[in-house]
């Protein structure tokens, strides 16, 4: 994948628009490297060639893969090290929640009020009724050069879903737990509203099972 390489740093995470979102809470991150787009079909047919991936996806190859499970999204980044010797993993909340606000701090990164035609989703001015996301890199990059981290597939992370940020570490790291039931997901879809492209916005779903409007993007530590 193409990665972009980002400082870490310190900012502030989550909103006080949705319970899921609190407490608003200053995070940090250690520097590290994040796919500049979502991971696309073609990138994960070679995965299912290499038969170290079951799910076979429909689509084409420039559209980011979706109607991935969590436990799909393992046998990539597993692969992915294996072929490459580096060691590939998805990303933490924290280090999605850096990535997506692109040092900005306003409810999208391009601002506080929606911009018609800047993300993939329900009433932003893409098309409406499709079927499938639009090709990777279609819109604008945020300033860290990062493309489609609001909108098209929603993109899992590492973490086990938490209800709220209480409890939160500080240090950027995944929460996880014992036998986790839910896993969290960031970054809204092509399927959902303009409210779930903000950067703040936060999801989850069964680990195990496949929804179409759900995909990845990798990184390196």
């Amino acid at each position: 994948p193409d990665m972009i390489a980002l400082p870490g740093g310190a900012f502030t995470m989550g909103s006080d628009e949705n319970p899921a979102e609190k407490p608003v809470h200053e995070a940090r991150v250690r520097p590290f490297a994040i796919g500049r787009y979502p991971v696309t079909v073609g990138e994960w047919k070679q995965c299912v060639a290499a038969k170290a991936c079951l799910y076979e996806p429909a689509g084409e190859d420039a559209h980011p893969v979706s109607n991935l499970s969590w436990d799909d999204a393992q046998q990539y980044v597993a692969w992915l090290t294996a072929v490459t010797g580096k060691t590939y993993r998805l990303p933490t909340e924290a280090e999605w929640e850096y990535a997506a606000r692109g040092g900005t701090n306003t409810r999208y990164w391009w601002g506080s009020q929606l911009v018609l035609r800047a993300a993939d989703c329900r009433g932003c001015g893409s098309p409406s009724g499709a079927r499938t996301p639009m090709p990777a890199g279609s819109f604008a990059p945020n300033p860290f050069g990062l493309h489609d981290m609001g909108g098209g597939v929603e993109q899992w992370v590492a973490d086990c879903w938490s209800w709220d940020y209480n409890g939160a570490p500080a240090n950027g790291s995944a929460r996880d737990r014992p036998n986790c039931r839910e896993r969290a997901l960031r970054g809204g879809s092509w399927l959902r509203d303009a409210n779930s492209v903000r950067p703040a916005n936060r999801n989850f779903y069964d680990p195990s099972v496949r929804y179409p409007s759900h995909g990845l993007r990798v990184v390196q530590s």
